[in-house]
């Protein structure tokens, strides 16, 4: 009998031990990695890429800045990511929230917000990390480096090329409205040292961890890149 019930003991044990390693790899499938394998920063941006201080009587753009005709962005290519994926142009949603597209191998334009082209502001394009067990467009936005390539193709045929800037930042939904100014300017002109002044790109998805309970991920993933 003690044999008996020992061995059904382990047998327990061993299929709880299955049964969870199981749910861990299933869920990462499912949902995708719920970090990045890197830690991720939530500073500020750097010098070149934030708005200057609101203290600053300044223009709403250098009148340095380089001058390129605005355009619609149809795709979006990043050959060190091998992503090649269509951008759709949308409006905000209702509660003023980004649209993000339901198919996720594709992403969004702000189309409320500047034109890629543009010599001031944030183009923001949106994405997402995965959906539904499909990896998203931006699956591993978190890994971008400084320096790597990012092209719009524009709907006019012309090719707008942009560098990563600066290290992705990760930041909790909850820290995103006190930052918007920072995070999402439309007014203001960027540039590193040296440099022309110019409209900067914002590649943005969700990421950090994932909520079991809401379905949803705590923090967004952003990556900032400069004109070429």
């Amino acid at each position: 009998m003690s044999y008996s019930r020992n061995r059904f003991t382990a047998l327990t044990v061993l299929g709880i031990i299955l049964l969870i390693a199981s749910a861990t790899i299933l869920g990462s499938h499912y949902f995708g990695h719920s970090r990045a394998e890197r830690t991720l920063s939530s500073a500020s941006l750097p010098p070149g890429l934030r708005p200057a201080p609101s203290s600053t009587p300044a223009p709403t753009h250098s009148p340095t800045a380089v001058t390129v005709k605005p355009g619609i962005p149809v795709t979006v290519i990043v050959a060190a990511h091998h992503l090649k994926a269509k951008v759709t142009a949308n409006r905000l949603n209702a509660d003023g929230s980004l649209y993000v597209p339901p198919d996720p191998r594709a992403v969004s334009w702000s189309s409320q917000d500047v034109a890629p082209g543009t010599p001031y502001g944030t183009t923001i394009v949106v994405g997402h990390v995965n959906l539904g067990g499909v990896a998203g467009a931006f699956t591993d936005l978190a890994d971008y480096r400084i320096g790597q390539i990012i092209t719009l193709v524009l709907a006019d045929g012309r090719r707008m090329k942009y560098a990563v800037a600066a290290e992705p930042i990760e930041v909790n939904k909850d820290k995103l409205g006190p930052r918007r100014q920072e995070l999402f300017d439309q007014t203001h002109s960027y540039g590193l040292p040296g440099r022309p002044k110019t409209g900067r790109l914002l590649l943005l998805s969700c990421g950090g961890v994932f909520g079991n309970r809401t379905g949803h991920y705590e923090s967004n993933i952003l990556v900032y890149a400069l004109p070429l």
